[in-house]
């Protein structure tokens, strides 16, 4: 089957679709779904195609596409969505945050909450962290676990794209309050956090050294993620 890996590509396949006179949601988003969704297409291809789809669609009607787009429950359909909320974000970022947590705790396979979370989470983290740090600490006390390992997505993605040492200590501090989770994708996603922090700011680890290492506070997987991260930044350093 042939990748799409080019802005051309993905231009040809959406230009049709939107049409001035020819759009109507639920035909873009079954055109989406046949001709886009179906096939093998680089993630970075499909955040492109989200811009375009966020530009020429109109904004009361981006919610709308997105949740047409969720029903089809595709893996690629994820990443547009959550780069169209993402997108949204600095306009009403409210409801791009509401629901994407929706669709989040819809999600029946772990790669809905990594994607969205990155993209969502992640970006607003990055760009708005005093409200974003507010919100994500009642995000890690949600009743559905595939929300908490969001916020351990969201944070990692931020990190990783260049947090702040203040900021990031204020999530790592979120992070270490749920190193005893027993779930096994909140596990994962608290994890991932914590080795990304540990691999960028390991000086924040050891302001939080005796919490961490103290049973009582965080599980033997907590520290085992920490010290990964440790030594991904010590190989960093040698090289």
């Amino acid at each position: 089957m042939e990748i799409i890996t080019r802005k051309s590509q993905i231009e040809n396949i959406l230009n049709p679709l939107l049409e001035p006179d020819a759009i109507h949601l639920t035909s873009l988003a079954n055109g989406l779904h046949t001709q886009l969704l179906q096939r093998k297409v680089r993630f970075p291809m499909l955040e492109y195609g989200a811009e375009i789809l966020f530009e020429r669609v109109k904004v009361e009607d981006h919610i709308s596409l997105c949740n047409k787009i969720h029903t089809f429950k595709t893996e690629g359909g994820n990443v547009i969505l959550g780069k169209l909320l993402q997108l949204q974000l600095p306009f009403d970022w409210h409801v791009s945050i509401d629901r994407a947590t929706q669709y989040i705790s819809q999600a029946d396979v772990w790669y809905v909450c990594d994607i969205i979370g990155e993209r969502v989470y992640g970006h607003s983290l990055l760009h708005f962290p005093d409200k974003t740090i507010e919100i994500l600490q009642t995000w890690l006390l949600h009743e559905n676990y595939w929300v908490i390992r969001a916020v351990g997505a969201g944070i990692h993605y931020a990190v990783k794209k260049g947090l702040s040492r203040e900021y990031a200590s204020q999530t790592f501090e979120m992070l270490v309050d749920n190193g005893k989770a027993t779930n096994k994708e909140i596990r994962q996603g608290i994890g991932w956090a914590a080795k990304t922090t540990a691999k960028f700011h390991p000086d924040i680890i050891v302001s939080f050294r005796k919490r961490i290492e103290d049973p009582s506070l965080c599980d033997h997987w907590f520290r085992k993620k920490v010290q990964m991260g440790l030594e991904r930044n010590q190989y960093a350093q040698r090289n």
